[in-house]
C-alpha cells in the first residue's frame, strides 16, 4: 500500500511540472512587459558608501553616481531616545544612539536617515530587526527641519498597494 501511494504521489508531481512546463511554453509568444520600477533598482551596501583617501573617508564613486537614483538598502533601524520626525536612521550593524548633549554624533559616517513622508510630523517607532528600504538617494549636507545635519538621504517609496502583515498565514480552519 505504501508503495503504490509513494508511486502515486511521483507521478503526480511529474505530470504537474510536465503540465506548467506545456503552459509556460505556450506562453513564451506573449510579448515581454516592460521594465517595471521594481526591476530599476540598484541594490547598494553601506559598505560602499565611502572610499579611504590619504587617511580620511571620501565618499566613493558609487554613491556619487547613484544620487537622485532609485536604490534598496537592508539595515537596521537605529535606537534613539529623540526619534527625527517622520523619519528614522537605517545603519548597517544594529545601534543605541544615546543624543545626550551630542545629538547625531555617536551615529556612524554612513547613516543613513530615512524620510517617511507618510509620516510627516509624526514619531516612527522603532523595528528592531533587519529592514530593507526602497527609495531615491540623495548625497549631501542638508539641514533637517530639527537642525539635525545628515548627509545621507534615502526618500521612502510611497505604498503602492494594501500593507501586508508580516505574519500573515491563510486560514486553514476548513
Amino acid at each position: 500500500m505504501r508503495r503504490h501511494f509513494a508511486f502515486i504521489m511521483v507521478l503526480g508531481l511529474i505530470s504537474t511540472n510536465s503540465y506548467y512546463g506545456s503552459q509556460r511554453q505556450n506562453h513564451s509568444d506573449t510579448p515581454a512587459s516592460p521594465p517595471s520600477r521594481e526591476s530599476s533598482v540598484v541594490t547598494l551596501s553601506f559598505k560602499e558608501f565611502f572610499e579611504l583617501n590619504a587617511g580620511e573617508l571620501k565618499p566613493s564613486a558609487r554613491l556619487q553616481t547613484l544620487n537622485g537614483k532609485h536604490v534598496r538598502l537592508v539595515g537596521f533601524m537605529v535606537q534613539m531616545e529623540n526619534s527625527p520626525l517622520g523619519a528614522f536612521y537605517l545603519c548597517e550593524h544594529p545601534v543605541f544612539c544615546d543624543e545626550e548633549g551630542g545629538g547625531t554624533a555617536d551615529l556612524p559616517p554612513e547613516s543613513v536617515l530615512v524620510l517617511v513622508s507618510s509620516y510627516r510630523n509624526k514619531t516612527i517607532s522603532f523595528i528592531p530587526g533587519a529592514l530593507e528600504v526602497t527609495g531615491t538617494l540623495n548625497y549631501g549636507r542638508q539641514e533637517g527641519p530639527e537642525g539635525q545635519i545628515s548627509f545621507i538621504r534615502l526618500i521612502l517609496d510611497k505604498p503602492t498597494g494594501a500593507p501586508v502583515p508580516l505574519n500573515s498565514q491563510p486560514d486553514r480552519s476548513r
